[in-house]
């Protein structure tokens, strides 16, 4: 029973698991080996952003069950980024203000691409 009440729903999970494919996906070797990103923090932050806009711009005015999906994979995104923050060893009066600035600079990309 209490499974089934913290079970996350449904367009949620598929978010995170979209998210989990997009961070395989941004692991590939060939991306850094052969295509020349840059394997360092900023290098991965640039290709994991263009990723999750990728699929953020495939699920938009897909209906409200995408929203939910898009919105899931955003926050998980979010949440990861805060996530590697602290793994690099940013403090924690620290991180708020660089996920501000992360934040900014994907939604400066976005507009990049879009454009």
């Amino acid at each position: 029973m209490l499974k089934r009440l913290f079970k996350p729903r449904p367009a949620v999970a598929a978010g995170r698991a979209l998210y989990a494919q997009t961070v395989a996906q941004s692991r590939t070797p060939t991306l850094y080996a052969d295509l020349g990103a840059p394997d360092t923090p900023e290098g991965r932050f640039e290709i994991y952003s263009v990723h999750v806009y990728l699929l953020l711009e495939r699920l938009k005015g897909q209906g409200p069950l995408a929203a939910e999906t898009a919105q899931a994979l955003f926050d998980t995104y979010v949440s990861a980024l805060d996530h590697a923050l602290r793994e690099l060893g940013v403090g924690d009066l620290s991180v708020g203000k660089k996920i501000r600035k992360l934040g900014e600079a994907f939604y400066g990309r976005i507009n990049s691409y879009e454009t």
